[in-house]
């Protein structure tokens, strides 16, 4: 019996936005929010996500995961492939035993149901341990609730050892177990690994990347408020040199976040895609561009 995984195709369509109106001209209107919540659901509306068969296999698992004398492997995709991994043959013939005559479950529900929960990472064998207990690790659910709080975090940000108490090595080997549960996923921007909510969509991380460095922001401020305005005036302004501005400029034209354009008097203007920062906010809360808009 074959039990292929079906993998869905990732087609990632290029946001055009340098030839169309999304840039700001004269609109000053309060950006509109889309509120959305991004917070963690609650265990039980994960495990109500679950079959009988399968809340009832996860107890089971959780004893079984623990006997260290078997290996921990499972790449099992029939019931004939079973044998060659101790654990799982231990798990599928304990939960025959124990649920069959007493659920009425046949072999073929037992080996799906066991499938199943390693496909969706409520079991993930080399960790010894079920999601179930993961999300009733009081450790790994601060660490969980923190990325929530921090999206794009990195493991070097000063807010690990400020906010968790916890330094970079045990802060890494939580994560790696958060994220082989598939509760977190990490994404490589630039040479360095950022950490999300495994339900946060990838679509706007590096722009989240790009504006935990709170110069960003204030320089799209200064946009805001006067398109005209010469970089030596914002380096002024926000205390820096003009060189570190400029270098900050190119970065943002390169993510589409502005670009150059010369108004009516032939005077260089810098116009922010006020689109791009609306889809922004959709996903992510901070920063929040409609407040940079009121009373303007």
């Amino acid at each position: 019996m074959s039990l292929e995984k079906k993998r869905d195709s990732k087609e990632k369509k290029k946001v055009t936005t340098l030839e169309d109106s999304s840039f700001r001209q004269d609109d000053f209107t309060p950006l509109e929010i889309k509120k959305e919540s991004i917070s963690l659901k609650k265990t039980e509306q994960l495990i109500d996500e679950l079959s009988e068969a399968e809340k009832d296999i996860l107890i089971i698992a959780e004893e079984i995961l623990k006997l260290k004398r078997y290996d921990t492997e499972f790449e099992v995709e029939s019931e004939t492939q079973i044998q060659k991994f101790p654990i799982i043959e231990k798990l599928y013939a304990t939960c025959i035993a124990k649920l069959s005559y007493k659920k009425g479950y046949s072999k073929e529900d037992i080996f799906l149901s066991i499938r199943s929960l390693e496909e969706k990472n409520w079991i993930v064998t080399n960790e010894r341990r079920t999601k179930l207990e993961i999300l009733q690790n009081d450790k790994l659910v601060t660490i969980l609730d923190f990325i929530r709080d921090n999206p794009g975090i990195h493991a070097r940000d000063e807010k690990i050892e400020e906010l968790l108490k916890i330094t970079r090595t045990p802060f890494l080997k939580h994560v790696m177990t958060l994220e082989n549960f598939g509760l977190i996923r990490s994404e490589k921007i630039g040479k360095t690994l950022h950490y999300f909510l495994k339900d946060i969509p990838n679509d706007f991380d590096k722009y989240k990347v790009v504006f935990i460095n709170d110069l960003i922001p204030k320089i799209i401020e200064e946009f805001f408020k006067d398109d005209t305005i010469a970089i030596s005036d914002i380096a002024t302004k926000l205390d820096v040199y003009p060189g570190t501005i400029q270098y900050h400029i190119k970065k943002m034209k390169e993510l589409d976040l502005i670009k150059s354009a010369k108004n009516n008097t032939g005077k260089k203007i810098h116009l922010v895609n006020i689109e791009l920062l609306k889809k922004y906010n959709n996903y992510f809360k901070e920063p929040n561009f409609s407040e940079l808009l009121k009373g303007l």
